[in-house]
C-alpha cells in the first residue's frame, strides 16, 4: 500500500509565485490544492496536477471548505496593487487572519501554516548594514504596512498551531511582470540607473523561494517567527543593471535618472492616473521604494531550516530573459 501524500493548500495559486510554489510542492511529493477565486485565470497551472478549491478571503465560512483536511497551508494570496489603502488591509491583513480563523473553525489538521509576507513589511536598510529579523520593522509603503499587519495577524495564532512568516526579497523569474520593465529596457539597448547607483538590492528567484517554502514546511522553524528569504549577495544597483544588460546580450547605453527627477515623474504619474480613475503604475510610495536600499541577513533561515539560495542573479537573469523572449513578452 502506497503512503498517503501530505496535502498542501496554496492560496493565490494561479499567480506568478503561486504557480511556481505549486510546481515545487508537487515535485516534492505533496498533494497540492490550489486555492483560487472562481474567476481566476489558471493558465499558469494548466500542466500541474492540482486539485482546485474555489473561494476568496472575504469570509471565514467561505474559506472553511478550502482549508478542510489540509496538512499544511501556504498563504500566498494578497493584494500588491490597489486604488485605496483600505483594500490592501482588507486583503493582506483581514484576509490573512480569516485563513487562520478558518483553520481553527474547521478543526483542520494543519501541521504548519506558512505566510508569504514581503521584505516590504520590514522596510529598507537605512544604516549601511543588512536588516535582520530582530530589527523593528519600518515599512515605507501602504503595501508594506499591510503585509506587516497581515504577518502580525497570522503570527498571533502561534499559540494555537504552528505559524511562520517568510519575507522574500524582490522575487523575479520566468513569468514575473514586476521586474519586466528593467528587462525590457535592456532588450531595447538601455541601462537605466535610477537614483544612487551604489544603493544595495537583494533578490530571490521564484524557484529559490519555492524551495524555501518546501524546506520550511518540515524544517526546524519556530512558531511565531519571521524569516528573510533572499539570495545572499546584495547587489549595487549599478551592477544589477549591468547584469540585466549582460543577460540580454547587449552592452546598452547607460542612463542616469537622479532621484529628484524620478520623484517628480512619480508625482505627475500618480496625479494623472487618479484623475483618469485608474490605478497608477508609478506612485510616490513606489518611488520611495525604488530609491531605497534593500539589504537583509539570510542567516536565520539558513541556521534554522537550512535554506540557502542556489540561483545567482546572473544565471537567473539569463533564464528569465530567454523566457520573456520565447513567450513574446519582449518586442
Amino acid at each position: 500500500m502506497s503512503e498517503t501524500k501530505a496535502t498542501v493548500l496554496v492560496t493565490g495559486a494561479n499567480g506568478f509565485v503561486g504557480s511556481r510554489l505549486c510546481r515545487a510542492l508537487q515535485a516534492a511529493g505533496y498533494r497540492v490544492i490550489a486555492g483560487v477565486r472562481k474567476t481566476a485565470d489558471v493558465s499558469l497551472l494548466k500542466d500541474v496536477p492540482v486539485e482546485y478549491r474555489f473561494g476568496d478571503l472575504s469570509t471565514v465560512e467561505g474559506l472553511r471548505p478550502m482549508v478542510a483536511g489540509t496538512d499544511y497551508v501556504v498563504h500566498n494570496a494578497g493584494a500588491v496593487k490597489a486604488k485605496r489603502a483600505a483594500t490592501y488591509f482588507e486583503v493582506n491583513e483581514a484576509g490573512a487572519r480569516r485563513v487562520c480563523e478558518a483553520v481553527i473553525a474547521e478543526q483542520a489538521p494543519v501541521r504548519k501554516l506558512v505566510y508569504i509576507s514581503s521584505l516590504a513589511a520590514a522596510g529598507p536598510s537605512t544604516d549601511g548594514r543588512p536588516v535582520t529579523e530582530a530589527d523593528e520593522p519600518q515599512p515605507i509603503t501602504t503595501y508594506g504596512r499591510s503585509k506587516l499587519a497581515g504577518e502580525r495577524a497570522v503570527l498571533s495564532f502561534a499559540d494555537r498551531f504552528h505559524v511562520i512568516s517568510l519575507r522574500p526579497a524582490a522575487v523575479y523569474g520566468p513569468g514575473d511582470r514586476e521586474l519586466l520593465t528593467f528587462f525590457a529596457a535592456a532588450h531595447r539597448g538601455l541601462r537605466p540607473v535610477i537614483g544612487d547607483p551604489r544603493r544595495k538590492l537583494q533578490l530571490v528567484h521564484a524557484d529559490d523561494l519555492s524551495r524555501a517554502v518546501v524546506m520550511a514546511l518540515t524544517g526546524g522553524t519556530r512558531a511565531g517567527e519571521a524569516y528573510f528569504i533572499a539570495e545572499e549577495e546584495a547587489y549595487a544597483m549599478g551592477r544589477l543593471v549591468d547584469l540585466v544588460a549582460a543577460a540580454g546580450g547587449r552592452k546598452g547605453i547607460g542612463l542616469r535618472l537622479p532621484g529628484g527627477v524620478f520623484r517628480a515623474i512619480a508625482a505627475v504619474s500618480e496625479g494623472l492616473f487618479r484623475l483618469a480613475g485608474a490605478t497608477p503604475m508609478l506612485t510616490r510610495e513606489k518611488c520611495r521604494e525604488l530609491l531605497a536600499s534593500w539589504e537583509v541577513s539570510t542567516a536565520k533561515a539558513r541556521a534554522e531550516f537550512g535554506f540557502q539560495a542556489q540561483i545567482g542573479f546572473a544565471d537567473g537573469a539569463r533564464e528569465t530573459f530567454a523566457w520573456y523572449r520565447r513567450e513574446g513578452w519582449l518586442t
